[in-house]
């Protein structure tokens, strides 16, 4: 990195890939669930709670470690959670029972909110002209984790196992987190703070801006549509008509290319101050969403069309949410950025906690009901937020 404050390509193909597996080691699970079951001769139940443990592990990382990111050195911080990442997955990939299973799922969710440390650090470090590209990029790199992750997570199972998706990944994750090492500046905090202090402060953003809740309400909501849709795609698609296997299921993901794109492109978008279009068109793309996802165990295809709706909605919200609450302080990025992830998290360990007891009792129109309750949530929020006096139009980047 220059010291003008350029990011070189390959550095940053290097943090969109920290941040791709970071975040895609969470989803491995989602098209496993069925293999796992009959490994550890579990029930399908039992292995579909590592989705919801998987959120709320992630979520209280989120918020007990994240806000440190403001506390301590950043490249030593990032590096160490990576690394106990890698472990925990390995770990995992080494379960013989449900306690191990459950355990180091825990674990390596709790360890993997590197992403949320890693983008608003790459965000000051890049001029402040290039930071919402920068986030839309990172982002997008957090999208290739999530999505594809169940395409990789599916393939590598059907040629090997379950156990292999988690080894090669851990393995991978401790590579790279020797090369950011060396990559990353080092970067020692000033804020004249001690622990307790960082963790009551979050109490005070949390009262005094209101916009950063409000956002963060629907950020967790959007996340959490998209979690329902996520937590219950292995069941539709195993099942009559489809009957899809591991790595058929894993494909599925492909369809999220379109969030790659709408991260970058909400990035370009907010730069030119279109955040309030912005705004309204990923809203009503949300409820719309659930229009053919209400056809998903009858036709593919419309079901494919539902997902790309869902998945441009959500990819564009998350990057204009966080472009927003990054402007309130560059100082107390690390501690917002926990605040609105913990609330995001938050949402997806609901919907998958949810759509989990609807599907079993009342199937998938009941799941559909929740998502479009979510969505309606998302639009009647933002439309409120969208005519306070501090709204989203008028907060401009920090000079």
């Amino acid at each position: 990195m220059s010291a003008q404050g350029q990011i070189s390509r390959r550095f940053m193909f290097m943090m969109a890939m920290t941040c791709a597996l970071c975040a895609g080691c969470n989803y491995f699970n989602q098209p496993l669930i069925y293999s796992i079951a009959e490994d550890l001769q579990i029930s399908v139940a039992q292995s579909g709670w590592t989705v919801v443990l998987t959120q709320i592990g992630y979520a209280t990382g989120l918020f007990l470690f994240v806000p440190l990111g403001d506390l301590f050195e950043k490249r030593l911080y990032i590096c160490s959670l990576m690394f106990c990442t890698g472990l925990a997955l390995i770990g995992l990939s080494a379960s013989t029972n449900l306690h191990m299973l459950y355990g180091f799922t825990l674990l390596a969710s709790f360890c993997s909110i590197t992403t949320q440390i890693l983008i608003p650090f790459a965000a000051s470090l890049s001029q402040r002209d290039k930071s919402a590209e920068v986030v839309g990029l990172l982002m997008s790199g957090v999208l290739v984790g999530i999505l594809f992750a169940r395409t990789v997570a599916g393939l590598i199972s059907t040629l090997w196992s379950w156990h292999a998706v988690y080894l090669f990944s851990g393995c991978a994750i401790l590579l790279l987190s020797l090369a950011m090492w060396f990559q990353l500046p080092s970067a020692k905090s000033q804020l004249q703070m001690n622990i307790l202090q960082i963790y009551r402060s979050l109490f005070t953003f949390a009262r005094t801006e209101p916009m950063l809740i409000r956002r963060s309400m629907i950020g967790g909501l959007g996340f959490g549509m998209l979690s329902i849709i996520f937590t219950t795609m292995t069941f539709i698609l195993a099942e009559a008509p489809y009957h899809f296997n591991d790595f058929q299921i894993g494909l599925m993901g492909i369809v999220g290319v379109v969030g790659i794109w709408s991260s970058q492109w909400t990035g370009k978008m907010i730069g030119r101050h279109r955040e309030k279009w912005i705004a309204h068109l990923a809203t009503c793309g949300l409820i719309l969403a659930w229009i053919p996802l209400f056809f998903a165990q009858n036709y593919l295809w419309i079901y494919i069309l539902g997902l790309i709706l869902a998945y441009f909605g959500i990819s564009c919200l998350h990057v204009l949410n966080q472009n927003l609450v990054y402007r309130i302080s560059m100082q107390a990025r690390s501690r917002i950025n926990a605040i609105y992830m913990t609330c995001y998290f938050s949402g997806a360990g609901l919907g998958a906690f949810l759509s989990l007891h609807l599907w079993k009792s009342y199937g998938w129109s009941a799941c559909v009901i929740l998502g479009f309750i979510f969505a309606v949530l998302i639009f009647v929020i933002n439309y409120y937020d969208l005519n306070q006096e501090r709204n989203l139009a008028n907060i401009q980047p920090e000079p």
